[in-house]
């Protein structure tokens, strides 16, 4: 109700989500301020839901065979954990890397699931972590930029990234965002070994390290505004090759 007063007092045209339960409580409610004269800026609800239900994502993108996944089962509590440790639990609609854990045995593994109805497992895999923010219009036009990061924070925020144009990946997402009929901006995750490169979510938001993108030539923030406009986001400046790192300064607090 709040958001609603401030659109109907600011006269506001776009809303933009950031986080997920943002994306949870407003994607289903894009109608309503729809007849405020604003526009919701984040995918429609059943491409919302689809990318935060990791699961069901899964057997969705399994059908279409667009990329390489990670084998997913259901992690109920008390049943013996389907894949050989180690094993990685993740809730089925998390935030971020909360709520993540790798079981070694089966005894960490019971210890994770303790006391919770909402997780999947999934065999641990070694590799490198990458990240793409993906625009995609109504028409069928792909933005892209793939970036790996070197170093993440405790939650997944990318702390220090490399930026590399044209990179494989950016084929996948273009396929991944046709498949699902996403009209918007988003940001995929993958993980990436010797073996190849497997998906592991879709986050239906900016990403934490959206920046970096912006940084490197691609203003994915003003593509999600000509996406939920009708706009076509047509041809930009190439994403630029770069290694970008957050900076951090000390803070004197008192108690």
């Amino acid at each position: 109700e709040q958001l609603r007063e401030a659109v109907r007092r600011n006269g506001l045209d776009f809303l933009i989500p950031l986080t997920d339960p943002e994306v949870d409580a407003l994607a289903p409610r894009k109608a309503e301020f729809r007849a405020l004269g604003c526009t919701v800026c984040v995918p429609e609800e059943r491409v919302a839901a689809l990318c935060r239900r990791k699961d069901t994502m899964n057997r969705f993108l399994a059908e279409k065979g667009v990329c390489a996944l990670i084998p997913t089962e259901a992690a109920v509590p008390g049943r013996p954990c389907p894949f050989p440790f180690p094993a990685m639990v993740k809730p089925r609609s998390g935030r971020s890397s909360l709520g993540q854990a790798v079981a070694a045995d089966e005894k960490s593994y019971q210890t994770a699931l303790a006391g919770r109805e909402d997780c999947i497992v999934q065999p641990f895999l070694e590799g490198d972590i990458f990240c793409v923010d993906v625009a995609r219009d109504a028409f069928g036009h792909t933005r892209a930029a793939a970036r790996q990061e070197l170093l993440r924070n405790k939650s997944g925020l990318g702390m220090t990234v490399e930026v590399l144009p044209g990179h494989p990946l950016e084929a996948v997402c273009a396929a991944i965002a046709e498949a699902v009929g996403l009209v918007g901006v988003v940001n995929m995750e993958f993980i990436v070994n010797d073996s190849g490169a497997w998906f592991l979510e879709v986050n239906p938001r900016f990403s934490g390290g959206v920046g970096f993108s912006v940084l490197a030539g691609v203003d994915f923030p003003a593509l999600n505004l000509l996406c939920h406009a009708g706009e076509a986001i047509g041809s930009r400046a190439p994403v630029r090759e770069m290694t970008l790192a957050r900076r951090s300064s000390p803070v004197i607090t008192e108690i």
